[in-house]
């Protein structure tokens, strides 16, 4: 099985398309989004119609909640907030009944799908560290990896069974990485439409269960096309130019 993954869309269509032309041309059986389709971006309801038309395996991100009235947007700041307002008034009643629905996790039985972290995934908590890493692998006993999203950054956290140690693999230029027996896993295959690790092209990744390889990807697409559509939207400046940068 060949697993496309495609996190953090965050409204931006101009790179999902992107994204998805690189993974169907490198052959995906099945498409895994750990939520976040919509926040940030010009274009929330052309996403998830797009997510919706591969079948996707699709869980809950904490936008997706917010834009629903799943979750509180005091949480946010102030930019953010003012994105899932602009998109509640830009997107159909079907489009939040699809959000509201969205799991938090999906178990693929020998792997896992969430937005965040597995431990209090309705809580929306980063694994942005060792110590958040490890609070996650403790709920993994019974799956070799965990696909996650939510920091837009590309990374992977590893932990041999029964070490001490976990490791953190930046592949924020993209790369090739082989899983081995006796190790776990967490996948985050960064952001398709604002990543945040300094590369400001889209993040996305195939997985490959039978080689057992996950090949994270870094995906050129028009920036500046993006950027004119949120100034017409009149989004925020600040999500506006962080998207050339990366950041």
């Amino acid at each position: 099985m060949r697993y496309g993954i495609i996190s953090d869309v965050h409204s931006n269509l101009t790179a999902l398309e992107a994204v998805i032309k690189e993974l169907e041309g490198l052959g995906v059986d099945r498409f895994l989004c750990p939520g976040d389709v919509v926040g940030y971006g010009p274009d929330p309801s052309e996403c998830i119609s797009r997510i919706r038309s591969l079948d996707a395996a699709v869980v809950l991100g904490n936008h997706d909640a917010a834009v629903c009235g799943l979750l509180d947007i005091d949480w946010f700041n102030p930019f953010a907030r003012e994105a899932v307002l602009w998109t509640r008034h830009r997107i159909s009643e079907n489009d939040v009944k699809w959000l509201s629905m969205l799991p938090l996790s999906c178990d693929l039985e020998t792997w896992v799908v969430v937005h965040s972290s597995l431990a209090q995934p309705e809580m929306f908590p980063y694994v942005h560290s060792l110590s958040t890493a490890k609070a996650c692998f403790e709920q993994m006993a019974n799956w070799k990896a965990c696909f996650i999203g939510h920091s837009h950054i590309s990374e992977v956290y590893v932990w041999q069974e029964g070490a001490r140690g976990i490791d953190r693999i930046s592949l924020r230029d993209g790369g090739e990485l082989q899983l081995k027996e006796g190790y776990r896993y967490i996948l985050n295959c960064g952001s398709v439409g604002q990543p945040r690790d300094g590369n400001p092209h889209a993040a996305c990744a195939l997985f490959d269960t039978e080689e057992m390889t996950f090949h994270l990807l870094r995906v050129p697409y028009d920036i500046a096309e993006v950027q004119m559509r949120m100034r017409e939207a009149d989004l925020p400046d600040v999500l506006i130019e962080r998207l050339e940068y990366g950041l």
